[in-house]
């Protein structure tokens, strides 16, 4: 068990694991990649599936992966999951307008994206972050980290400090275009053309 010492300045590790998951809708690495200048705000447990660790379930990457792709694979529109994503991303387009980096016309498009855009967009897709690159004052704890689950908060992971998982959907040839694809390094669509995109599917 990877455990988080609160004893010092910063986020210590006691034992040093290689990798830390957590996992997001696309949609939340659409907004980041595109918009947010490639800066992802990211909670990473410190296992993929942290079975019999101190975890809830709102810390566990793999049940959020389940929560996520069970109603993305029956296009449930109504699945309080996707509708607590919807209502979280938009909260965070909130924030960054609020703190002047997102003008507002900008911002108004896309909360109008998180309320309203297909749920293709939900595909879960898991971040793993090799910690052993990321200086361990990145690294906090908060949340029910605050109570002894096994978790961090990353308020800066940029891209390239992480590997995107599971963009294995290639059905919708939109999310490949705006994830996998751009992902993957195997082509580049312009923040204006991807907002386009997301547009014309709401």
């Amino acid at each position: 068990m990877y455990e988080l010492d609160r004893t010092t300045a910063g986020v210590q590790l006691n034992r040093m694991p290689t990798y830390f998951y957590g996992t997001v809708p696309s949609l939340a690495w659409i907004l980041n990649h595109y918009f947010y200048s490639g800066t992802h705000f990211a909670w990473l447990a410190t296992e993929y599936y942290p079975y019999r660790l101190p975890n809830p379930k709102s810390s566990n990457p793999h049940l959020i992966y389940q929560d996520l792709y069970q109603p993305w694979r029956d296009s449930d529109d109504f699945d309080k999951t996707v509708n607590g994503f919807r209502f979280n991303l938009r909260k965070g387009v909130t924030a960054r307008e609020n703190a002047g980096l997102l003008v507002s016309t900008l911002a108004d498009r896309l909360k109008d994206v998180c309320d309203l855009v297909d749920i293709m967009f939900f595909y879960p897709i898991v971040y793993r972050v090799d910690i052993s690159g990321i200086d361990s004052k990145r690294l906090e704890v908060a949340g029910s980290g605050l109570v002894g689950s096994a978790e961090a908060l990353i308020a800066d992971l940029v891209d390239g400090e992480f590997d995107v998982l599971f963009v294995d959907d290639v059905t919708d040839k939109d999310l490949v275009q705006l994830v996998r694809s751009e992902a993957l390094g195997t082509s580049v669509t312009p923040a204006g053309d991807a907002l386009d995109i997301l547009e014309a599917r709401c």
